[in-house]
């Protein structure tokens, strides 16, 4: 084998680096709705729903550079992990707690729900709590079911358009996956 074959370009090794950190995170390949409207949402309240949006909105914007994060249905997907029996429950209670003190924290300096302020205001509400370890680590949190959302084959309802893949330039490979093998369902056949 020569020096050659085991050069590999910057944009292939960050590539690689990026599917393989969150692959590791993902709580295997979960599903997610489709639903682009703010029904049935629990265990969120419709305000908590707008707020999760509105915070991914602005940590993964439209900004014509690749899908947002409301392109890929990325709320409704957290939405799904945080129905998901097999999730570990106190991963779900941290993730609603942690939207809770930041509802909180933001009516108490704004006087108003974080998806009803304006785009500069809530970039500088999350700057501001991003300071924070606390608040880094919740942030994190969102922005890794943002990836998991962006990479997720689009039979879970996520990566609307295969969007991610294609920014990416990523091949999934064959098969896709067909309803009996799909996450829940698989664990049916074990």
């Amino acid at each position: 084998m020569n020096e050659n074959e085991w050069l590999i370009s910057r944009k292939a090794f960050v590539k690689t680096l990026v599917l393989s950190g969150v692959a590791v995170q993902m709580p295997w390949l979960n599903s997610c709705s489709t639903d682009e409207e703010v029904g049935e949402t629990k265990p969120l309240t419709k305000n908590q729903f707008k707020t999760l949006r509105a915070v991914q909105d602005i940590l993964f914007p439209e900004d014509g550079n690749g899908p947002s994060a409301r392109g890929i249905n990325a709320t409704n997907y957290l939405v799904w992990v945080l129905n998901d029996t097999r999730i570990d429950p106190e991963e779900n209670a941290y993730l609603i707690e942690k939207l809770n003190e930041f509802t909180s924290q933001c009516k108490q300096e704004h006087g108003d729900e974080f998806f009803e302020l304006y785009q500069s205001t809530q970039e500088e509400f999350i700057e501001s709590i991003s300071s924070e370890s606390s608040g880094k680590k919740w942030l994190s949190r969102l922005i890794t079911f943002i990836f998991e959302a962006l990479l997720l084959d689009p039979s879970y309802g996520c990566n609307t358009n295969e969007a991610g893949w294609e920014w990416l330039s990523h091949d999934p490979g064959q098969p896709r996956p067909v309803k009996e093998i799909m996450y829940p369902e698989i664990f049916d056949k074990l």
